[in-house]
């Protein structure tokens, strides 16, 4: 099976900017506010994801016709999980996943986890149950709308390799 492409704003990057390594970090509007007491209590008003894609290879990612002041659609290669003891998994308001490549299931058996199948209603998941399992997990792959500057590109002569980092933040 060929990996999937990282696609941005329409256009898929090329395997010949290499393999793509991506991350998700937290970002919110979140503080943390003390009582009287110095009692920590975390408010949250928002929360949404940081994204970052790099790569090394030999080519750049071919992005420089794209319009970075509009918001743009990023189908990510990275799965995103949720976990649950029960079969039926509450998804978040707003999540969203890649079209061509649908969720899927699994169930942890012991220190294996195994693949279930899964039927996707309003605001939820019903997975199939395993005998003996002990966890399930909702996987896919996000499809986040997000704002980014484009990516930042370095070119090696000495070795013909482009390395390659893209930052997107999720609108």
């Amino acid at each position: 099976m060929n990996p999937l492409a990282l696609v941005l704003g329409g256009v898929a990057i090329s395997k010949h900017a290499g393999a793509i390594r991506q991350n998700y970090e937290p970002i919110g509007g979140s503080t943390l506010a003390r009582l009287s007491g110095g009692t920590g209590v975390k408010l949250t008003h928002w929360r949404k994801w940081r994204t970052t894609a790099a790569g090394t290879g030999e080519l750049d990612p071919g992005l420089d016709l794209l319009d970075y002041s509009q918001h743009l659609e990023l189908l990510c290669v990275k799965p995103r999980g949720i976990e649950s003891a029960s079969t039926s998994i509450e998804l978040p308001p707003g999540i969203a996943w890649r079209t061509d490549e649908a969720p899927w299931a699994l169930a942890q058996l012991g220190d294996q986890w195994i693949e279930t199948t899964l039927v996707i209603g309003e605001g939820n998941a019903q997975l199939a149950a395993v005998t003996g399992a002990v966890r399930y997990r909702f996987c896919y792959l996000p499809r986040l709308l997000v704002s980014t500057e484009g990516p930042v590109s370095e070119f090696d002569q000495a070795s013909g390799r482009y390395n390659w980092s893209l930052v997107a933040e999720q609108v």
